[in-house]
């Protein structure tokens, strides 16, 4: 049996990558788990998607930076909540939810042209244009940047969706049930009103404006 597998619950999940690649670039960020001296870490993330493979950026000399140059045991899970589940019990309440667990090896990469396209994707998947629009990278901010690529070796997705799965037992309980969703957006953009209160909006964040 695979690491990954998934061992309760298993028609909750998913083995394609088309999928996986799909919740990747949807949620803002990931968890990475690592061991250095015998410890744990685990660090949240930006992320960046390219050519079937995961990149993350650090600074030159970070710990996260000098364990993952070459790593064959490192970790990614990411998770996106949906709703609160309630049931008339409390054993059945739950959460709707979508994670991935995805298990692999890392590497330092040092290819400018696949740097920035990680850094690209890692921008451009929230506001298309954003990328071509800021200020790129000077050379002591390349030097200071590290990317770090990680190859995937297996993984899995799991979801629940719908309503509260009921004892019959339970039904007629008079205690409310159902769920209360839980929604993700994108607010309205707030000016840096000491460098940008003359400027207009760019088009790519007008669409949040209302």
């Amino acid at each position: 049996m695979k690491k990954s597998e998934v061992r309760r619950m298993k028609e909750r999940a998913s083995y394609d990558k088309k999928d996986l690649y799909v919740f990747l670039n949807k949620i803002p960020f990931i968890t990475v788990s690592f061991i250095q001296d015998d410890e744990v870490f685990s660090i949240p993330m930006l992320h960046a998607i390219h050519d079937e493979k995961i990149y993350l950026h650090a600074a030159v000399g970070s710990r996260f930076t000098k364990t993952l140059s070459s790593s064959n045991k490192v970790t990614i899970s990411g998770t996106e909540v949906n709703g609160i589940v309630l049931a008339k019990s409390l054993f059945h309440s739950s959460m709707n939810y979508q994670s991935a667990v995805i298990f692999g090896s890392t590497k330092r990469i040092d290819d400018e042209e696949i740097m920035y396209l990680a850094f690209e994707n890692m921008v451009d998947r929230f506001f298309k244009g954003r990328f071509d629009d800021a200020r790129k990278p000077n050379k002591n901010e390349w030097l200071q940047t590290a990317m770090i690529e990680f190859t995937i070796d297996e993984f899995s997705l799991k979801q629940r969706t719908g309503m509260p799965n009921e004892e019959e037992s339970d039904e007629e309980l008079p205690i409310w049930s159902g769920v209360v969703p839980i929604k993700s957006y994108f607010g309205k953009p707030e000016v840096d009103e000491k460098t940008s209160k003359d400027l207009e909006l760019p088009e790519y964040l007008q669409t949040f404006e209302n």
